[in-house]
């Protein structure tokens, strides 16, 4: 028993083989391509919708720097503002305080004037009130020793009617 070579084709089937190979090959090589053109689809989209992500990034980030840069400028803008702003902030409150200051010292001024005019009156009239009542005690005392009733009414009628001159 040896190992021979059949040459017969019919016998191997070689063509059998042939058609087979050939219609799995072309069913195959179809379906491989298909499969690749997908992919290759699918690659393309994805790079594409990649892109378009990529440059949105990019505009975000343009616009972010943007926003960070006004930012920038107006964080400067407000620091070199600031201690001008202080500064007028301070010398407002300061003539508010001297606009008070010196309506509370008016007004302790006239307040002391009217006290003192007050004080003055009160004196006035209680000397008044005290002379009368010791000029009516000693005319009626020495009226009444020399015995001139009548008089003494209307002196006292005088000295009341002068009081009340003078303390009005």
């Amino acid at each position: 028993m040896g190992i021979e070579l059949n040459l017969n084709i019919f016998e191997t089937n070689l063509i059998n083989l042939g058609i087979v190979l050939s219609v799995v090959f072309l069913v195959i090589v179809d379906a491989f391509k298909a499969a690749l053109s997908e992919r290759k689809d699918g690659i393309v989209t994805a790079l594409n919708e990649a892109n378009e992500r990529y440059e949105e990034a990019q505009n975000r980030l343009s616009a972010a720097v943007a926003l960070l840069d006004e930012a920038k400028e107006k964080a400067q803008s407000i620091q070199k503002a600031a201690p001008a702003s202080a500064l007028k902030e301070k010398e407002s409150i300061q003539a508010q305080y001297a606009l008070e200051e010196d309506r509370m010292n008016q007004k302790f001024d006239n307040d002391s004037t009217l006290a003192g005019a007050r004080l003055s009156k009160t004196l006035y009239n209680h000397m008044v009130h005290t002379s009368i009542s010791k000029a009516r005690t000693y005319l009626v005392t020495h009226v009444n020793q020399v015995g001139q009733n009548a008089s003494l009414s209307k002196v006292v009628d005088l000295i009341d009617s002068e009081k009340e001159v003078a303390l009005a």
